[in-house]
């Protein structure tokens, strides 16, 4: 992919807003094991992406597992991605606590391009497995497409047990056919609440 493809230039701008507005959070030692979960990962266009960060986080070994329920793309980020320390699971994002091979305490939980307002109580599962999966230092991560959306996520996941750290509009998102949609237009930065 060049570098001028709009999801190359995405991947800059997602890792700057990770390295900006994540890393500060993100509690890392120097030579601690980081452990990512990106849910409903589809085809994972940001694995590279999400590995890099954490091995600038740290110089422990990074692992990457990303979830999805569609076949065809968990497939093609298997095929993309071998190449990275990354595990790629068709898996049911509102089951993933039956998934004990998954394991707990991730030190990062992404939910990227999140469409709560395309079902409600099904988003809401969904946040609040990744919640479960949140280690007791760590941060879910949640990207959005639109303003109001971005909103009902935030409310769902503080009204789920979720504390908010950080919400930020980002001013450099790639604006997309749909009136009103933006590739990352919002980041919110939320941990479970202590």
């Amino acid at each position: 992919m060049s570098a001028s493809h709009p999801i190359a230039q995405d991947m800059r701008k997602l890792n700057a807003l990770l390295r900006d507005k994540v890393s500060p959070h993100l509690k890392a030692a120097a030579d601690k094991d980081l452990r990512l979960l990106n849910i409903a990962c589809g085809q994972c266009d940001e694995a590279e992406t999400l590995v890099n960060f954490a091995r600038a986080q740290t110089s422990g070994d990074v692992k990457l597992i990303g979830a999805d329920i569609r076949i065809r793309e968990i497939l093609q980020a298997r095929e993309n991605h071998a190449h990275l320390p990354a595990e790629f699971l068709l898996e049911d994002a509102t089951k993933l606590s039956k998934h004990k091979e998954l394991g707990e305490n991730f030190d990062m939980v992404l939910l990227r391009h999140q469409n709560f307002w395309h079902g409600p109580e099904l988003w809401k599962r969904i946040f609040e497995e990744g919640l479960t999966k949140v280690g007791e230092d760590g941060l879910l991560v949640i990207t959005s497409y639109f303003d109001k959306e971005h909103q009902l996520a935030l409310d769902a996941l503080q009204n789920l047990g979720a504390e908010l750290v950080l919400t930020h509009h980002n001013e450099d998102s790639r604006k997309l056919l749909t009136p009103g949609k933006f590739v990352d237009k919002h980041l919110a930065v939320l941990r479970r609440r202590r």
